[in-house]
This record gives C-alpha cells, structure tokens and sequence, in this order.
C-alpha cells in the first residue's frame, strides 16, 4: 500500500505541463511529504504498523495498505495539472487534497475502534479487506468522478 500511495503520488506530479524536471520535483516532494506526514500522524495516533509487523495481523495490513493507496491516490491528484507557479500549485494542491484528512480521521477511527486483531484472523482479513476496498473505492470516487481529469 505504501509503494502504490508513493507511486500515485511520483504519477500525479508526472502529469500536465511545466517548465522543466524541476516543476515535477517540486509537485512530487509536495505529495510525497504530505503523504508521509500523514502516515506519521496516523501511526501516531493508532500504532496500526505495529500491529502489522510484531503481531503479525492481516487484518490491519489489509486496512493500512488500502489507506496508503488511497491517500496515495487523492494526493498524486492534488498536484497534476500543468504548471503555473510554486504558489499556485500549492493552492490547487490545497482545494483538491482536503479529502485526505477525513479520509485519514476515518482510519483512525477504525484503528482505535477496531477489536483485537490477534483473535480473530481469518474473519479479521475479511474484515480489513472490505475496510481496505471501501478506503480505495471512496478515492476512486472523488479522483475520478468528482475530479475527473487534470
């Protein structure tokens, strides 16, 4: 999930018109640090990734993967376009991004409610394969029926 949300994020810098490489550096940074950032607050405020790798919970991958890909998704879209100005991608970046943040409140919320992940394996991937589905269905949605091209 996090290789596929960075590839998302590189794709949508990649995509419309600029000046030179530098204009894709600047819009791929931008996508890449907010995603990372909100990874860092999610994990902070959920401890999801230990789940995934001490206990070794499907479940919780399952959810954390299709979140990544998801917010991967909706950010690689905040930055394409073609190239105005440093402010003015940051702007455009900032009015098409916003989904992100109750996207990321969601999977919090679901981290923090969630029930034990060790006790229920097999109906737990289950579980987190249709939070992980519903997370990318939601990106899909906005990236490509309210956004539509770049």
């Amino acid at each position: 999930g996090a290789l596929v949300g960075i590839t998302f994020c590189f794709a949508g810098a990649n995509i419309g018109n600029g000046p030179g490489w530098w204009v894709v550096v600047f819009s791929a940074g931008l996508s890449t640090l907010a995603f990372l950032g909100l990874w860092a607050v999610v994990e902070w405020l959920t401890g999801v990734s230990e789940s995934v790798t001490v206990d070794r919970a499907g479940a919780a991958g399952l959810r954390l993967g299709g979140f990544l890909a998801a917010a991967g998704m909706i950010l690689g879209r905040a930055v394409a376009g073609d190239w105005v100005s440093a402010q003015a991608t940051v702007q455009d970046f900032a009015a098409v991004a916003w989904p992100v943040l109750p996207l990321a409140a969601l999977a919090t919320l679901v981290e923090r409610l969630r029930l034990s992940d060790a006790d229920a394996r097999d109906a737990g991937s289950l579980a987190g394969a249709f939070v992980a589905t519903v997370y990318l269905t939601v990106a899909c949605l906005y990236v490509f029926v309210w956004q539509g091209k770049p």
